[in-house]
């Protein structure tokens, strides 16, 4: 079974291009997708009957991999090319999400140091607040 992107079924919005090089998980949790249009960087998916969990919800571990890579897209609005573990993501579900929906963020800087990164975002799904999220990574120098 492939899960790679695919514009004709995922329909993301203008602008959104694939995430690309990622582990399989994310794969198979996505496929993901960013943008970067009028310096603003955001990152977003399609859910599909494969993220639902037994309510007909999206489960809240896709939705919590997503907030995981939230970071991504603001590692590269900030420039930042290294790798970067998670210590810390938390995230506050407010809204269920529905199959066909499209969920989408745009993660805000908090904080950055020499070896932290510290962000935040609401992640919303039909323009409606669904979820809360903030997450450090640690860059990792070199």
């Amino acid at each position: 079974m492939s899960f790679a992107p695919d514009a004709k079924t995922d329909c993301p919005p203008l602008g959104f291009t694939p995430l690309v090089n990622r582990v399989e998980l994310e794969h198979y949790a996505g496929p993901f997708y960013e943008s970067a249009t009028d310096g603003r960087w955001k990152i977003g998916f399609r859910v599909k009957a494969r993220h639902l969990n037994r309510l007909g919800d999206c489960h809240g571990g896709i939705l919590a991999t997503f907030a995981d890579l939230q970071g991504h897209v603001l590692k590269k609005k900030l420039g930042l090319v290294t790798k970067s573990p998670t210590i810390s993501v938390t995230l506050d579900y407010v809204a269920p999400v529905k199959q066909d929906e499209w969920v989408e963020a745009e993660p805000e800087l908090v904080r950055q140091t020499p070896r932290m990164l510290f962000f935040r975002s609401l992640v919303l799904a039909n323009e409606q607040v669904v979820m809360r999220t903030s997450g450090i990574y640690r860059l990792r120098l070199g």
